[in-house]
């Protein structure tokens, strides 16, 4: 492998008492609004570590099956969050200014920049096929007057993937613009589920061939540490600026951060790209147990929200296109929101929602630190 230029990441943490610089300006990078379809292709294998969700899928199969005669294919599935761009604007730039730093937001719903029209900063987290592999990156500040355009292009390489350049045409494309910034978000999560193992190799496949317009790799604050620390080490190997992404799908507001003193995104895309420094602060939840933390988004992703209206409940906002071609919610499939299932179902929920009740008064364990070697 050729020899890359070194980057720096200074990376500082709310808790610890050590100064860290003044900055201006704090850029919230990743978050998600209910413009995004997140898909629900890695459904199976997830219910099948409960108990009581697999009786209630197989329910769901039997009857779409006597209706359609098919089976269901869940990549053709996806849910929606509760979070409308407006109230996540809101609560990213809070956190922000919270901090005494002016707030600068990038929306990237999954191939979708709906969110971020009329709000100036367009982006959007591509789903990009390479080899067998699906990986998910961060395309920011895209010129207004391009970004329609640009998405449809996207779009078709995602639905089909043509298996040449494609990919490494259109980033090149985008990045030929000064103010773009294009992240390799949480690079060691296996989107396309061909093994951690196999997405890992082409993880550096990937790098060593698209290294000069992948301008930083990503710090996911909805990551286990461990797995952020292979993604610092990726960093170093390949000469590549870490930057913060939250992955805030719900209504806590990111974990990390990214400081600066740019007053615009693409001055702040500048100094990662050619400058190749950055610099992270990690928020109060990041320190927390992931798993509590993953609980609170659930709880609050299948909370019922009755201000929303057609939104209101978790089952108004998972989606599957049908064989006619019709897009119907859950809600529509299981014949409305009291039905059995539904019922049943939000008597989960409602358990998840008093383990969390009881479990938040208690202070999260300290993580015990590893003894170094030779002490």
């Amino acid at each position: 492998m050729e020899a890359h230029r070194s980057a720096k990441t200074q990376i500082y943490a709310t808790w610890e008492e050590k100064a860290r610089p003044a900055y201006a300006t704090g850029v919230s990078l990743h978050g998600h609004t209910w413009e995004s379809h997140e898909n629900l292709g890695f459904l199976p294998s997830a219910i099948k570590k409960t108990h009581v969700l697999p009786y209630l899928m197989r329910i769901l199969e039997r009857r779409y099956r006597r209706k359609w005669n098919d089976d269901i294919d869940y990549n053709r599935g996806y849910w929606t969050s509760p979070i409308s761009p407006d109230t996540a604007y809101f609560i990213e730039s809070r956190q922000i200014r919270n901090e005494g730093m002016e707030p600068i937001v990038s929306i990237t719903d999954h191939d979708e920049i709906a969110a971020c029209i009329g709000r100036g900063i367009v982006s959007l987290e591509w789903t990009a096929p390479y080899e067998a592999a699906i990986f998910h990156i961060g395309i920011h500040n895209i010129p207004a007057d391009q970004a329609a355009s640009l998405l449809g292009r996207l779009r078709a390489i995602t639905a089909v993937p043509s298996g040449g350049d494609a990919v490494r045409d259109i980033l090149d494309e985008i990045a030929a613009d000064p103010g773009a910034l294009i992240v390799l978000n949480h690079p060691f999560v296996d989107q396309g589920r061909i093994g951690h193992s196999m997405h890992g190799s082409t993880v550096r496949k990937f790098l060593e061939r698209h290294r000069p317009v992948v301008h930083a790799l990503e710090i996911n604050a909805l990551q286990p540490h461990a797995v952020n620390d292979r993604v610092k080490a990726l960093g170093d190997e390949f000469g590549v600026p870490l930057v913060a992404g939250g992955d805030r799908h719900a209504f806590e507001p990111n974990g990390a951060i990214n400081l600066t003193n740019a007053k615009t995104f693409g001055a702040f895309a500048r100094e990662i790209r050619d400058e190749k420094r950055s610099a992270i602060l990690l928020m109060p939840q990041y320190r927390e147990r992931l798993a509590w933390r993953y609980t609170r988004n659930i709880e609050a992703i299948m909370e019922d929200y009755p201000v929303l209206g057609s939104r209101a409940y978790w089952h108004d906002r998972v989606f599957y296109e049908c064989p006619d071609g019709v897009v119907r919610s859950l809600t529509e499939m299981t014949a409305g929101k009291d039905s059995a299932m539904a019922r049943t179902t939000n008597g989960i929920v409602g358990i998840i929602e008093l383990v969390n009740h009881l479990t938040a008064t208690v202070e999260p364990p300290q993580r015990k630190k590893k003894k170094q070697e030779g002490k």
